[in-house]
């Protein structure tokens, strides 16, 4: 019996162990971001509360459009070319979106963010992984669990009778946050969800977990 297989086994296990807790990272960290301004508002900058905010917002416009880019992407039944004027056209759809909520909040960095998302989404175009529709599978799967994870978060927030802690009612004034509505009337709620909502993709990430596959077939 080869008595190195069991060495191998636990490389292959911390190294995985390793894997899954730096695909965790950033959303583990953007959580941790997420409860320090619950607590101390201003602890991360002046405006790290309309940060949040606009980042809740952008969220789920990330969230919507990677379902429809994943699948865009990952369809080798359209030639590379037709599938990069489709990744562009929907990417204008969805700037006109990022272009009224940056208005409304003064801020330029979500066109960064959605510029990365396109680029790394169009760049599948030319990949060639294995098993492409298993890929497909377990991209869509985790993109099905954080359509879940993002909607059951801002319920909480919203129907919850989660604590104000450091942002009560004269913290919230002195902000002077743009527009209206509930966030903005209430910006615990939304900080609060999107510390939920951040931890939950941080341990399911963490864990290793894995979810079933969708069973989709690449156009």
């Amino acid at each position: 019996m080869d008595e190195s297989a069991p060495a191998i086994t636990k490389m292959q296990t911390a190294g995985l162990s390793w894997s899954n807790l730096l695909s965790a990272s950033p959303d583990a960290i953007t959580a941790l971001a997420c409860l320090v301004v619950w607590i101390a508002p201003r602890a991360l900058g002046q405006d790290a509360v309309k940060t949040l905010l606009l980042m809740m917002v952008m969220e789920f416009i990330t969230v919507h459009a990677t379902g429809f880019f994943t699948t865009i992407a990952l369809s080798d039944g359209i030639p590379p070319m037709r599938r990069i004027v489709h990744l562009l056209a929907l990417s204008l759809l969805y700037l006109l979106f990022i272009v009224g909520f940056s208005s409304a909040f003064h801020a330029w960095w979500p066109f960064t963010v959605f510029g990365w998302l396109v680029v790394g989404k169009i760049a599948w175009v030319f990949a060639k992984p294995r098993g492409r529709a298993d890929e497909l599978g377990r991209q869509m799967s985790m993109w099905a669990f954080s359509v879940v994870a993002y909607i059951g978060a801002v319920f909480a927030g919203l129907l919850l009778p989660l604590p104000q802690l450091g942002l009560d009612a004269a913290t919230v004034a002195s902000l002077h946050l743009p527009a209206s509505g509930e966030w903005v009337a209430h910006p615990h709620k939304a900080v609060a969800g999107a510390f939920l909502y951040y931890a939950l993709l941080a341990a399911i990430k963490g864990r290793g977990a894995r979810l079933p596959n969708v069973k989709l077939e690449p156009a």
